[in-house]
């Protein structure tokens, strides 16, 4: 199961990937735009009553949702089981590609996008945790972090 989790994350990636640079018709510009005051973004997603309840399920809650299946790279990557390497590595990743947006003018850099983000990977940690604890659908054994247990206590 870890392999095909591994498998899905990376073509995931690699989606997600294509949809902050090319999705949705976006092209080179000329003129590229950071956003670096926090919560404005998110304000004005909020208040702006221009704003349709579509843009704000695609921004708001899109930003978080479609980054939560980060929060279960602990299943491939040891490391990242735990809380702090998870969020940390994900922000740098995360700061890199906003960055990058920035320069090649393919979307806005906005640090409302960073912290959106990096909280739909941490809801996605909270609930791999949790299902490991709990171990719903006996996704200890069908991930095989049983077997690692035993392994570390032997």
């Amino acid at each position: 199961m870890k392999r095909y989790f591994a498998v899905f994350i990376t073509a995931y990636t690699i989606f997600l990937l294509y949809m902050m640079f090319f999705g949705s018709g976006r092209e080179a510009s000329e003129v590229s735009y950071i956003q670096t005051q926090p919560f404005i973004t998110i304000q004005k997603f909020f208040t702006d009553t221009k704003i349709g309840n579509e843009d704000f399920l695609i921004n708001i809650i899109g930003n978080i949702f479609v980054f939560s299946p980060f929060g279960w790279l602990g299943l491939c990557i040891k490391k990242f089981d735990k809380f702090i390497p998870a969020t940390f590595s994900f922000l740098i990743i995360i700061s890199i590609i906003e960055t990058l947006q920035y320069f090649s003018g393919r979307g806005v850099a906005d640090i409302d996008d960073i912290f959106l983000n990096t909280l739909g990977m941490i809801i996605g940690f909270v609930i791999f945790k949790y299902a490991t604890w709990k171990n719903i659908a006996n996704i200890r054994f069908h991930f095989e972090l049983i077997e690692e247990k035993r392994a570390q206590t032997a």
